[in-house]
């Protein structure tokens, strides 16, 4: 299975449930409790439905990947 992250957060993530748990899960969440991604992340965290990876982030999308400008570096 490949590495999965959150699309806006950039943590990875594993899931410990099927995608229609997790969707059951979140889809029975009040609307207060969906207007947050941090908070829905937290909440599944917290059900066991999903099992964040400390350390491991991104914020690229692979597909824009080949218009990344280097931010750092001897070539600035």
């Amino acid at each position: 299975m490949p590495k999965q992250y959150l699309k806006y957060g950039g943590v990875r993530f594993v899931n410990n449930a099927t995608p229609e748990e997790i969707n059951a899960f979140v889809n029975g969440l009040a609307d207060e409790e969906r207007g947050s991604l941090f908070n829905v992340v937290s909440l599944l965290e917290e059900e066991g439905l999903i099992s964040l990876i400390e350390g491991d982030t991104t914020t690229i999308d692979k597909n824009m990947e080949e218009f990344l400008v280097p931010n750092s570096g001897p070539h600035l």
